[in-house]
Parts: C-alpha cells; structure tokens; sequence
C-alpha cells in the first residue's frame, strides 16, 4: 500500500460542483476512483433515511455509516495503488471520521464554497432527482461546513471552469494537505 500517495475529499454544499470537480480531478491521477457518498446512500434499499430526512437520530446513523464505508473503500482503492476521491458535505463529525479511519497519511480537504444564490441557480438546471431543492437546508449546510474552515483549501469556484478548479486545487496541493 502507497500510504503517501494520498486520499482526497471534495466537499461543499449540494450544487457546488463537488460530483463535477472530483470526477474531474480523478482523470488527472494515474489510477483513480470517486467514491460518492450519495452513491452508498442509495445502495441501501429498504430503511434508507437521506440526510434530511426524519427520524433525524437515524439520518446521522447513515452519514456516519455511509462515511465509514467511504473510508473504507477508500482503504482498498489505496492498497491496490488507486488515488480515491471522496465526495460528502463534510462538518467536523465526518472529518473526525475521515482522519481516524482512512491509511494514508495524505489526505487532501478541498471544499467548493460559491455563493449561496449560485448554488440555488445550479440546483434548478440539475437533473430532476438531483435536485436538492431546499433552499433553507442549504442555508443550515453551508453553517454546517463552516464546522472545518480552516482545514484545507477554500474557494468560491463560482467563476471557474471545472479545469480552472482542478488546477487551482493541485496548483495549492499543499493548502489541501490535512494531514
């Protein structure tokens, strides 16, 4: 296992481009794989509760769950010489999660952070069932990542292409570097 060689974790609030940019910044890497949070969300059939949803109390059981599956699979991506890239809305409980539980000692923390009145634009041109279409969650997500500011690389990727973005990240890979 190449433990240097490092996990990334792309986060922001729904709409951010976060799905976009780490798909983006795999292609970039030798071997790489994205590992979506909402992807191991919706692998649970029946009982899933989204991270908005109700009872609450079960919701953060499956956050924290589907992040500790991320580590985990990021783990077998690394000892099998693949570059992961972790995709979540990422507050300090999921960070905590990240640094405890992945093997490497590299692990990069980019969070896409534009303004909230473009994100709610962005949301209207996705996908119907990618919409997040709540704009007061979105509100109490963007206080919720601030939970991290601080750890790694910040910026409004608002006015960049998903290129600029990529490069800008690894033009300041050493700003994303939490440890």
């Amino acid at each position: 296992m190449n433990k240097e060689q490092g996990v990334w974790i792309i986060s922001g609030v729904p709409a951010a481009g976060k799905t976009t940019t780490a798909k983006s910044l795999a292609k970039t890497f030798d071997k790489a794989a994205v590992i979506n949070r909402d992807d191991l969300q919706a692998q649970i059939i029946s009982g899933s509760v989204w991270p908005d949803g109700i009872p609450t109390t079960e919701a953060n059981l499956q956050i924290g769950m589907n992040v500790r599956n991320q580590c985990a699979l990021a783990n077998s991506y690394l000892s099998s010489g693949f570059t992961p890239v972790c995709e979540e809305v990422v507050g300090r409980y999921q960070l905590e999660i990240y640094q405890d539980l992945l093997d490497s000692e590299n692990i990069y923390l980019v969070t896409l952070d534009p303004p909230y009145d473009v994100v709610i634009k962005r949301d209207k041109y996705r996908e119907t069932q990618e919409q997040f279409n709540n704009p007061e969650r979105c509100k109490l997500l963007y206080e919720f990542i601030k939970t991290v500011c601080g750890y790694g690389l910040w910026f409004d990727n608002s006015q960049m292409t998903v290129g600029q973005s990529v490069k800008h990240i690894l033009d300041n890979k050493d700003t994303c570097l939490i440890g």
